[in-house]
């Protein structure tokens, strides 16, 4: 997808460094649209491309569920095996742990399950969401005790909200500098932390921080009159708006800054720039 971008070569101009285009408007439209046909024209064999990626490793374990229907299967984590209690719409599950134990219909298999508390007010997690959960005399149960459910229960078999911190790679293949109007060809490469502000099946939105490395290049006067290219180092920081579609394909608006010594003398240090990610997976 990025040889796409870098493919494109606009007339110099004497002002800006050689890793920066200012395209016509028409040019930089064909610009964007060639890259997003570019990224979905594969006829290969089905693969992956992802523009924000999320870690395969990302547990349950810290993240609250906000239940969107009544969900039953639950039971307390310690003593005696109770009856299984329902949670009703509206209340808030917040994990704890994941262990695994024994399947009750199988005895071969082992069955995956999230431990974990009910939370309970209108700001269980101070000013982050979820808001609004049942309150503790809403419920038919001890919420002070930790209960145990199976993990598919709560996180694929039932209509829920999760919210939660979240971790993984973000790609952005260009960036516009807003003030200067132009675009660069240095792709954003770097990890990032975020946190779900809405997961529900079929759709998800991340608010994330990101950090790359920054590279631009540079004009060196030599002693005899001439010049030469030479290539600059600094790191590039964003904020990223992030939306996933039924799992396959994913969308990220960014905001960010290149950031680079003084003595470097690079023009678009500390500029505004804007970005966007994209990605989809084909099986």
């Amino acid at each position: 997808m990025l040889t796409s971008v870098e493919a494109y070569k606009a007339p110099s101009h004497p002002e800006l460094p050689s890793n920066a285009v200012r395209p016509p408007y028409r040019a930089v439209l064909g610009l964007i649209l060639f890259s997003c046909t570019g990224a979905f024209a594969q006829t290969e064999t089905p693969k992956s491309e992802s523009g924000a990626t999320e870690a395969a490793n990302v547990t349950t374990v810290g993240d609250f569920f906000k239940f969107n229907v009544d969900v039953g299967r639950f039971r307390p984590s310690e003593g005696e095996p109770e009856e299984e209690v329902t949670a009703p719409r509206g209340s808030c599950f917040r994990v704890s742990q994941e262990l695994d134990r024994e399947d009750p219909e199988d005895e071969s298999k082992t069955q995956r399950i999230a431990r974990g508390r009910f939370e309970t007010g209108w700001f269980p997690h101070v000013l982050l969401p979820p808001y609004h959960c049942k309150d503790e005399k809403e419920l038919a149960f001890n919420a002070a005790l930790s209960y145990d459910v199976p993990k598919q229960m709560i996180l694929e078999d039932r209509d829920r909200s999760r919210y939660g911190y979240t971790y993984g790679v973000l790609v952005a293949p260009f960036k516009f500098y807003a003030k200067q109007q132009e675009f660069s060809a240095a792709a954003f490469v770097g990890p990032y932390l975020g946190y779900r502000m809405h997961d529900r099946q079929g759709s998800s939105s991340v608010v994330a921080l990101s950090i790359a490395v920054a590279t631009a290049s540079v004009k060196v006067n030599n002693p005899d009159g001439t010049t030469t290219d030479s290539s600059a180092t600094g790191y590039s920081a964003a904020a990223a708006y992030i939306l996933e579609i039924k799992k396959a394909f994913n969308l990220g608006l960014m905001a960010g800054a290149d950031f680079f010594s003084k003595s470097q003398n690079i023009e678009n240090s500390n500029k505004l720039w804007l970005g966007v990610s994209f990605g989809y997976k084909m099986d």
